[in-house]
């Protein structure tokens, strides 16, 4: 098991939220991996995205950030034709989980089992204290 370092797994800190991306127990960020192989202009777009919802706490633009599961309370970073899954967590976190490239007009079920899979396992690993480096 890796705990990395906060460095690696935060994107964004602001006023409101700090934005960070879920990484599994051998250390592997699926959103980030996924972020990296995309183009400029989705990094900027969801950057921005991100950077306003952390700093202002709110963002009410469904056609750039929405839930899709409100029994889960999962959302969608929506930047472009590309879907960031997220959820909220106490102390003003936003964990992205995964992410996939939207190919029709719904969801994917299978990105959104694996998003509450992603979430289930962080949510146990954070309050098992096994998820953060000890400072």
């Amino acid at each position: 098991m890796r705990i990395l370092r906060k460095e690696n797994y935060i994107f964004y800190q602001g006023e409101r939220f700090q934005v960070e991306f879920y990484f599994t127990e051998a250390g592997k960020m699926p959103a980030k991996e996924y972020l990296e192989k995309t183009s400029l202009d989705v990094k900027v777009k969801l950057a921005a995205l991100v950077k306003y919802i952390a700093e202002h706490g709110n963002l009410f633009d469904i056609t750039k950030f929405r839930m899709v599961d409100p029994k889960e309370k999962i959302f969608e970073f929506k930047p472009m034709n590309h879907r960031f899954f997220n959820f909220f967590y106490k102390g003003g976190k936003i964990i992205i989980t995964n992410a996939y490239m939207k190919k029709s007009q719904k969801v994917s079920k299978k990105d959104l089992e694996k998003a509450k899979t992603l979430k289930k396992d962080y949510i146990s690993r954070a309050k098992g204290g096994i998820y953060y480096e000890k400072s």
